[in-house]
């Protein structure tokens, strides 16, 4: 009798805790896209609005080390939508941690491997276009480019949470589907692109300076991810927000959405 009261006490025991982990709230990871600069609807003073909204215990920032001192405290900041409002809520709010995200060194490594202008391939494509050079498959191609780049050009207009829709997400993942695979079977097929980048003094050529461009941008995108989740990690009750150019926005939060149960946080919309 003793042995299935004890069974049954540990099943009760077992169950309850189970219960209270399920119940457990999970915090919060929110990913904001941004604008760098003042547009119509969207400042420094915008996104200084939503921050004081969520009160978030920590900011990611798209930056590295060297705009931050050991301590994390800031060394450099810019002139920026971004930069502007961390800087002002810093002031109001001294408990809130800041910390870096972006990939260490980007600027160098674009140097060192001579993909720091891209748009140089832009602009040849652009060129074989004109000159009626392309095939009828890369002309759609280079087109449909053309048009979801002007249609996020057309956002200038829109409101912070227009930027962070699904419908946004969707069209600038599409955008860079097409700047990162498509773009680059006009480059891998035209033997235009064979030649070497006279623009620069690295000897590599059109081709090799695309490829690696493409690349390193998933490489980046990759590494924000992976560092979002080292400080969620680090600190995993808090809520924690992350202020990112809305162009990598759509990659963060279709990455992130399968660590939720893993790293025990819900994603949400600094909106909801």
């Amino acid at each position: 009798m003793k042995k299935i009261l004890f069974i049954s006490f540990c099943l009760t025991f077992l169950l309850c805790n189970a219960q209270i982990n399920t119940n457990k709230k999970k915090s919060e990871l929110i990913i904001i896209g941004t604008v760098h600069f003042p547009i119509k609807q969207i400042n420094s003073d915008t996104i200084y609005s939503v921050l004081e909204n969520l009160k978030p215990d920590i900011i990611l920032m798209e930056s590295d080390m060297t705009n931050f001192n050991s301590d994390y405290t800031f060394k450099k900041t810019y002139n920026e939508n971004e930069w502007n409002a961390v800087v002002k809520y810093r002031n109001t709010h001294k408990n809130t941690l800041f910390r870096p995200i972006e990939f260490e060194g980007r600027n160098n490594y674009r140097i060192q491997n001579g993909i720091q202008n891209p748009d140089i391939v832009l602009n040849e494509i652009n060129v074989l276009d004109s000159l009626n050079i392309l095939s009828e498959k890369h002309k759609k191609i280079w087109n449909r480019f053309i048009e979801l780049s002007n249609s996020l050009n057309e956002l200038d207009n829109n409101s912070l949470k227009e930027l962070n829709s699904i419908s946004t997400d969707n069209l600038v993942k599409e955008r860079q589907f097409y700047q990162y695979q498509k773009l680059k079977e006009i480059v891998d097929e035209n033997k235009e692109f064979a030649k070497l980048n006279t623009a620069s003094k690295d000897s590599i050529s059109l081709k090799e300076l695309y490829k690696r461009y493409c690349y390193f941008e998933e490489l980046r995108n990759r590494t924000v991810t992976a560092n979002i989740l080292k400080w969620k990690n680090k600190y995993p009750d808090k809520k924690i927000v992350v202020l990112i150019g809305f162009y990598h926005r759509y990659f963060l939060v279709n990455e992130l959405k399968w660590d939720q149960e893993k790293y025990a946080f819900e994603l949400k919309e600094y909106y909801n």
